[in-house]
């Protein structure tokens, strides 16, 4: 399973603004720049498993993943040296992860997919973190793990047991908006698609109108990607699905009226939609090669000005959103939530974002190494008292616009309660409701960019200064009526579907899961790319029952409708 983290943002205001009451608040005397609070009695090094390749981080001049501003801090300040024994992402990682549990060589700290999680817990691996929580953590840790109102560490216990800090939320954010680029739509004379016909037209379009104006056959109508059974931060079909009601994702479980559970997958909507893109595929609306194409591939032509339509995550203007204005001033782009067939925002599935879990080796002597690390970083980032200044050290660099919270090891986000107050915050500023000086500071840096953004008249267009893209970064995400998480609040205020499953793997699970996940993603590819007919959905769903997916239905129900 792969994880996209295409948003890392700092904290947000509790009092008086509409924000939710749970979100989390620091001791108002607390010093957040004091870097040695949480520092350990003696000095130690410990091995880690991290789920990121060096090679695709960004980092300032002279810096890797031994010498920067978070890991000289561990190993300086609080007396933690991190030995790196995996240091990978995507299958690389999974693979090595399941090498090191199958050799019984694990590393002090760990970073576990829910499923391992639950092997290693279940197998006394794991060091119990219940007390070291309490003893250790930080008020503004433990407010934060409980910004739900504890409902992910209640997802995370085995047994009634904390074996790990969980890495999510509790409700996931849909993974279907819909990213335009808004010069192609302006210059060819469309409007802004209202139902998933027109979404149709305007993939017509941008496929055989010439929209980049080159005379050139090279670009594409919707970009899709090949990952048919999770998020996809660029060119997920899910969008597509949820505009016939249905959806992709294995998180999906849907509960009834007679205490059973239904795989949203399996469904008749679902099946709907794999007709509907087929026949896109069909008259070349969808890019040739997505069989083979990953989200990253999508994200690659999205910044080359190939793919100029597709659904996709909160955080496009971070990445290859950013990066297509940064290879030609005059894209613009814009987002609106997946129509529906009929009109309207389309169904909107959510559930508990309990992927990965930070954990210690039950070997470990210091597993309050992992509670002091999550500390020190929640003073840096996620702390009010944290400044301008000192975010510009911890947090997106403004001149450059690197990221540093990518050097970071278990950075706990509470993002959705942290990204819907600074959504909120920032409208009320524009709206007049709230001074600027009100709002919390990494939110006022935001606010800053967005009305230099919003001032320079470049809200109307989608694009941006090639000299300030950092301010389209923000205001793609938090600019008011125009950015992803003002469509965000939009469905949740409309009330979002909400599966009944938190990611704890069932029996059946743990042993057919994964075969499971590659018949669906192998099934849906074929029938979008037309190598079988869309009958081929009823032989897949009769295989899922037969193989153990009925099994898993029976076994879901029981954990969770009882």
């Amino acid at each position: 399973m792969k994880k996209k983290n295409l948003s890392l943002m700092c904290a947000a205001m509790l009092a008086a603004t509409a924000i939710p009451a749970n979100f989390a608040m620091a001791d108002e005397t607390k010093d957040a720049e004091n870097l040695t609070e949480w520092a350990m009695d003696e000095p130690v090094t410990l091995t880690v498993l991290k789920n990121q390749n060096p090679a695709t981080v960004n980092y300032a001049d002279g810096e890797n993943q031994y010498n920067n501003v978070y890991y000289n801090a561990y190993r300086d300040n609080l007396g933690i040296t991190l030995d790196f024994q995996i240091c990978a992402s995507g299958d690389e990682y999974s693979q090595k992860v399941t090498l090191a549990i199958a050799s019984d060589d694990l590393p002090d700290l760990l970073y576990l997919p829910v499923a391992e999680y639950s092997q290693l817990a279940e197998a006394g691996k794991l060091a119990p973190l219940d007390d070291v929580l309490e003893q250790y953590g930080s008020e503004l840790t433990k407010k934060n793990l409980n910004s739900d109102g504890g409902k992910i560490l209640e997802a995370a216990k085995r047994n009634d047991v904390l074996y790990g800090i969980p890495s999510g939320n509790a409700e996931r954010i849909p993974s279907q908006f819909l990213w335009i680029r808004k010069d192609w739509l302006d210059k060819l004379g469309l409007d802004v698609p209202k139902t998933l016909d027109d979404v149709v037209e305007v993939a017509r379009a941008f496929k055989n109108d010439d929209p980049d104006g080159n005379g050139v056959d090279d670009t594409w109508g919707l970009g899709v990607c090949n990952e048919m059974s999770d998020y996809a931060g660029y060119g997920t079909i899910e969008g597509v699905v949820n505009a016939f009601g249905g959806s992709i994702l294995q998180y999906m479980w849907m509960p009834n009226d007679d205490g059973t559970v239904s795989y949203e997958p399996t469904s008749q909507e679902t099946r709907n939609a794999l007709e509907k893109l087929a026949a896109m595929y069909s008259e070349g609306l969808i890019n040739e090669e997505f069989g083979v194409s990953d989200t990253d591939a999508i994200s690659e032509a999205v910044a080359a000005g190939t793919c100029g339509l597709f659904y996709g995550t909160d955080g496009i203007s971070w990445g290859a959103g950013r990066d297509a204005i940064a290879n030609n001033n005059d894209c613009g782009w814009m987002v609106i939530n997946a129509p529906s067939v009929e009109g309207g925002d389309a169904t909107a599935y959510s559930y508990t974002n309990f992927d990965y879990v930070y954990a210690v080796n039950a070997n470990c002597e210091h597993p309050e190494a992992l509670i002091k690390l999550i500390n020190f970083n929640n003073d840096r980032i996620n702390s009010p008292d944290a400044t301008l200044d000192s975010l510009e050290v911890w947090g997106v660099n403004s001149k450059t616009g690197i990221n540093q919270c990518d050097y970071t090891y278990a950075l706990l986000d509470p993002y959705l309660n942290k990204a819907i107050g600074y959504n909120t915050t920032i409208g009320q500023v524009f709206a007049g409701e709230l001074k600027p000086e009100e709002l919390m500071p990494e939110a006022y840096r935001y606010y800053v960019g967005i009305k230099r953004y919003v001032d320079e008249g470049y809200d109307k267009t989608g694009s941006a200064n090639p000299d300030d893209l950092t301010a389209f970064q923000y205001a793609m995400c938090w600019g008011p009526k125009f950015g992803s998480w003002t469509r965000y609040s939009e469905l949740r205020d409309a009330g979002m579907k909400m599966s009944v499953y938190t990611g704890a793997p069932t029996k059946t699970m743990m042993k057919r899961w994964s075969t499971l996940l590659a018949l669906q993603d192998e099934t849906f590819v074929k029938i979008i790319s037309g190598s079988l007919d869309i009958e081929a959905f009823d032989d897949f769903v009769t295989q899922w029952n037969e193989q153990g997916g009925s099994t898993i239905q029976e076994e879901i129900a029981e954990m969770y409708m009882k």
